[in-house]
């Protein structure tokens, strides 16, 4: 059983470039069916903010639209994201990494807001750079991989030379927002020395490069929550292996 730790946005609006905000916040499409997966594989599960805020929910993310107008599968996301207590009264980012809290993996869900508090959050990037030097996966999705960008090391960023992919710019120009947007997640990264890759818009795409698991949009976060989820399964047999028998 390995130990991960999802991170999720506690930042509720988002600035735009003519100064007003646009509501935002964390993505359920991309927690819950990862959550579930996580626990389904046998994994055990913590969830942290910035100072261990409650976690901004997108109410968007229940608009009929992003559901092909099913208000059944709209009741049973909410159900099921009403199931999961750790998002209401998560730990602390600051505080586990203070501490030296060690996990086998961390798992950034998208949403337009970690581009407000995770993409410039300390104790997100040294979290990320002790996991790393753990031996240990990360994963991210959508606008998740914003969280990622605070791992630098001696001005260079830890993910540059890496291949993997978010939200593309055509996407956010589909969603009406890549004119409005201070910055475009993809070209951000791109310039810290990201080797973004990116599958056609709304389509699953999932890009594994070492350690770093990404996905471009919801409709990849099925897939790269299972395969995260059976490499750490894989992870904690061999780890099993290597002690010998029995093993503590």
């Amino acid at each position: 059983m390995a130990k991960l730790l999802i991170i999720l946005t506690a930042a509720s609006a988002l600035p735009l470039k003519d100064g007003s905000t646009m509501s935002t916040g964390f993505w359920a499409q991309e927690f819950v069916p990862a959550h579930h997966l996580f626990l389904e594989h046998g994994h055990q599960i913590d969830i942290a903010t910035p100072n261990g805020k409650a976690a901004a929910l997108d109410a968007t993310c229940f608009a009929p639209e992003f559901h092909q107008h099913d208000a059944g599968r709209i009741f049973n996301l909410r159900e099921q994201l009403d199931a999961i207590e750790g998002w209401h009264a998560p730990l602390s980012l600051e505080r586990l990494a203070l501490t030296g809290a060690k996990y086998d993996a961390l798992f950034f869900p998208g949403g337009h807001g970690p581009m407000v508090d995770l993409i410039v959050s300390e104790a997100c990037g040294n979290l990320v750079k002790r996991t790393v030097a753990g031996n240990g996966l990360i994963g991210a999705v959508c606008h998740g991989p914003a969280g990622l960008m605070p791992a630098q090391h001696a001005g260079e960023w830890l993910f540059a030379g890496y291949a993997m992919t978010c939200f593309s710019p055509e996407e956010e120009r589909l969603a009406g927002l890549a004119e409005h947007l201070p910055e475009l997640l993809g070209e951000r990264l791109a310039a810290l020395g990201g080797l973004l890759q990116f599958g056609a818009a709304g389509s699953e795409h999932v890009v594994i490069d070492r350690q770093l698991y990404t996905g471009q949009n919801p409709a990849s976060v099925e897939k790269l929550a299972f395969v995260m989820a059976r490499r750490l399964k894989k992870m904690g047999s061999l780890d099993k292996d290597a002690c010998g028998t029995p093993c503590d």
